[in-house]
């Protein structure tokens, strides 16, 4: 079997990059990391969650290009009390996961995953992470009118940043990160 690199997927490569699929960051990480196995942690994120505000006010400290109208309190209630300095991680699995694999991942090494005051907080310090991969909270979920669960995710459409719900049970592609705390 010819193991060599065909002509076919460098214009894949290419066309991947063009379409902002592939950064410059997701290919040198393939590359230290070709099999996709282990989390590649880069860095952390020290952020300051204000639990004295509302959904909204968080919302609205993130300044986002666009949000979903269901991110409200009516949807999500602001769990928790006072200032808290939390330290956060980007979990990127390098592979297409499940909501339960991704949440396998971060059980086994000791991590929990971020909830929605946390991720709100991460996007209003932290803005242009987002526009790199998509980030999302499994640790806070909201159920539809079609009894569909979603969770929040910070993404980018072009160059624009977004807040949006995604369903629960999708099926996370390689490049998105999932945001952690360590346990």
């Amino acid at each position: 079997m010819n193991s060599r690199i065909t002509t076919d997927q460098i214009s894949e490569l290419l066309a991947q990059d063009k379409s902002g699929r592939v950064t410059r960051e997701l290919l040198q990480a393939f590359l230290r990391n070709p099999q996709g196995q282990v989390n590649d942690k880069l860095q952390d994120y020290h952020v300051t969650v204000d639990y004295g505000m509302t959904v909204e006010q968080m919302v609205e400290a993130g300044r986002y290009d666009w949000k979903n109208s269901d991110v409200s309190s009516r949807n999500f209630q602001v769990k928790g009390e006072g200032l808290v300095e939390v330290n956060l991680e980007l979990v990127h699995l390098n592979k297409v996961a499940s909501t339960s694999e991704a949440k396998a991942y971060l059980d086994a090494n000791g991590l929990r995953a971020a909830t929605i005051e946390e991720l709100l907080a991460f996007g209003a310090t932290f803005p242009d992470v987002q526009r790199e991969f998509p980030i999302v909270a499994l640790g806070s979920s909201w159920v539809d009118r079609y009894g569909d669960r979603d969770v929040p995710c910070l993404d980018r459409r072009r160059s624009k940043r977004r807040l949006d719900l995604y369903w629960h049970d999708y099926r996370w592609d390689g490049f998105c990160r999932f945001l952690a705390v360590r346990n």
